[in-house]
């Protein structure tokens, strides 16, 4: 009998997260899937197994075994698809029979609690969910991949050997046949959250109005048993997300609350009590501690944007709340024109913003970690770190959404106003908390954050935001890690305008051939937006500098500071205001590190992307917005 060092994975992460067409859909999966995962976890633990990672513990050693009970609230601590555990006194026919027990709590859990509750909703409503695909879908979906290896009192090199076995196992796929194949009445409509699995609902079925409301089909929407159980699973009545359409609108809700203007807020407060009650318009934004997600306005307020509003209005499935969107539709119109004597608060911005972050180097610290106490500490810190990242995207001053904290990897929406700042806290925090206890890998290097953001608007299709997500995030972690990536794409389409640089970056030869020392990227972000919003630097002028520059794309040297000279002149020429002139100061800020071809694509495209927060930045602090460069 000796000790084992046990490692499991739980998927798939890419049916369980991944697809989703809403944002509650994607909450629900990442919720589904730590749920999962808690249950295999208090599996361990109450087969006396010592769970390394999740933590049980905080930094100060103080036992937490609440956080493996289950919970359906949206700040509930997160577990990670990945466990790790310690079993004492065991050899491998005992391990082999725990691992089996482990898994069948897992699949329990998600049988059970989730896909056969969400069934229940449909117990009414005859014919309603096909049955022979139901059960295939359910009995098929978790996917496990675990190793175990012997500790022998080497710590070290058992976690490096469970490791590489974990990897060997996680590349044996299991391929099993899909149930679909060879046979006609498999022969149905594809899921629509993810193209891959059959739908579980048979056509022509009469849902309820409740029912309809809960699962939110559009026309021809079909669902799998994932789906399903996403849209229905999970408590008696699907509780609301809030919708990338609300986070959106915020900067707007923002500038009419934060204003002084009574009027406008009771017109704002009109259009709320028009939203309330069950609705096929208006879902909620649900509510974390008992306090409502957007207490202001607590509707996702897709009703506030004119285009939006017209098409539920012409929509056959709103006929029974037509007088509200009548009475909606005044009010609106309202706000945005200042017919009431306040100044007309013009259009909300319909962008927004998904933050992806994730930890540089975990893999290298984690072999660094040469005990389970050691490693214990590490998923404490972790977990402290998950904690605080909600609070830094959720609180009064970047108003975000937290989708998923589980240790460092980070996936929220956040207004497109908040967003910079809120990565930047959430850099520095990690930092903190990991240099705190010292954690590094082989070569002295800690383990940093790159964080990637997609700014994208709020009618394009949520997987193609969650890929541009997840595009910014790699982008953020090369050429060498610890970087930012902010990524801004436009509802009109071409290529997207990046920018990239690491947290720190490393002085530039100015054109005069001296070191500068750059600012940090969110910080020249930062100050390009207060630019606009103060409407100190001109609209246009960030392309006409990328105009500028392909006049030297073909250069391979440019000689002295003739680039910077060239820039200066264009940018004197600029008028802002009352015929007033960029102000020398600002001047010389943007000048800063423009020596090539590629300092000025970047500067410009830094400028680009600034303009674009400016125009959220603006309607919060409720300053006139201009007309946007692009739509």
């Amino acid at each position: 009998m000796t000790d084992y060092l046990y490692v499991l994975g739980i998927g798939p992460v890419q049916g369980f997260i991944a697809s989703a067409r809403r944002t509650r859909d994607l909450w629900m999966g990442s919720h589904l899937l730590s749920e999962i995962s808690k249950a295999a976890a208090r599996e361990i633990r109450d087969k006396n197994g010592e769970l390394i990672f999740p933590a049980l513990v905080d930094e100060n050693r103080n036992m937490h075994t609440e956080r493996l009970d289950w919970s359906y609230e949206p700040d509930t601590f997160n577990v990670a698809n990945i466990i790790r555990a310690v079993f004492a006194d065991s050899d491998p026919e005992i391990i082999t029979q725990l691992n089996r027990g482990i898994q069948e709590a897992a699949r329990k859990e998600w049988k059970e609690r989730y896909a056969d509750n969400a069934k229940k909703a449909f117990d009414n409503i005859p014919g309603a969910i096909n049955d022979v695909i139901w059960n295939a879908q359910v009995d098929d979906v978790i996917e496990f991949y675990a190793a175990w290896v012997p500790l022998n009192g080497d710590y070290d090199t058992a976690q490096k050997r469970v490791m590489r076995l974990f990897g060997s196992r996680k590349a044996l796929r299991d391929f099993k046949p899909s149930p679909a194949t060879g046979d006609k009445q498999w022969r149905v409509e594809k899921s629509s959250l993810d193209g891959a699995r059959e739908s579980v609902l048979n056509p022509g079925t009469k849902f309820p109005r409740e029912i309809s409301l809960r699962m939110r089909l559009n026309e021809n929407e079909h669902l799998c048993a994932v789906g399903v159980t996403k849209r229905v699973g999970g408590d008696k009545k699907a509780k609301p997300f809030p919708s990338v359409v609300r986070v959106a609108l915020d900067p707007w809700i923002r500038g009419i609350i934060n204003s002084t203007d009574d009027t406008a807020k009771s017109t704002l407060g009109e259009i709320a009590q028009n939203c309330e009650g069950d609705n096929s318009f208006s879902s909620g934004t649900g509510q974390r501690n008992g306090r409502k997600f957007y207490s202001d306005f607590p509707f996702d307020g897709q009703v506030l944007f004119p285009s939006r509003l017209a098409e539920l209005k012409k929509d056959k499935v709103n006929a029974p709340d037509l007088a509200k969107l009548d009475a909606i539709d005044k009010l609106a119109k309202k706000l945005r024109s200042g017919e009431n004597g306040h100044p007309p608060f013009g259009e909300p911005n319909p962008y927004y913003a998904i933050l992806v972050a994730d930890g540089d180097r975990m893999g290298k610290v984690i072999s660094n970690i040469k005990s389970p106490e050691r490693h214990k500490i590490f998923s404490a810190t972790l977990a402290a770190f998950a904690g605080e990242a909600r609070t830094i995207v959720e609180n009064d001053k970047h108003r975000g959404v937290m989708v998923f904290a589980g240790g460092e990897d980070i996936l929220a929406f956040l207004p497109v106003d908040t967003c910079i700042a809120a990565a930047r806290e959430l850099h520095t925090k990690f930092g903190e908390l990991l240099k705190k206890n010292d954690f590094k890998d082989n070569d002295g290097k800690p383990a940093t954050l790159s964080v990637g953001i997609a700014i994208g608007h709020s009618k394009d299709p949520l997987e193609d935001i969650i890929g541009y997500g997840q595009e910014a995030e790699k982008d953020a972690k090369n050429p060498d890690r610890d970087g930012l990536a902010v990524h801004y794409h436009t509802r009109s389409g071409g290529d997207p305008i990046k920018v990239r640089e690491g947290w720190n970056p490393p002085d530039v030869e100015d054109g005069d051939g001296k070191k500068v020392s750059m600012d940090s990227i969110d910080h020249r972000i930062e100050t390009w937006v207060s630019l606009f919003v103060d409407e100190k630097f001109p609209d246009g002028a960030a392309y006409d500098l990328r105009q500028l520059a392909e006049d030297y794309r073909a250069w391979n040297f440019v000689p002295g500071d003739l680039l910077k000279n060239d820039v200066d002149r264009l940018l004197r020429r600029k008028r802002v205001g009352e015929d007033e002139a960029i102000h020398e100061s600002d001047l010389q800020s943007l000048l800063v590190g423009v020596n090539s071809y590629d300092m000025l694509v970047r500067r410009a495209d830094e400028l680009i992307l600034a303009r674009k927060i400016a125009d959220s930045a603006k309607q919060a602090s409720r300053k006139e917005c201009k007309k946007p460069v692009t739509a």
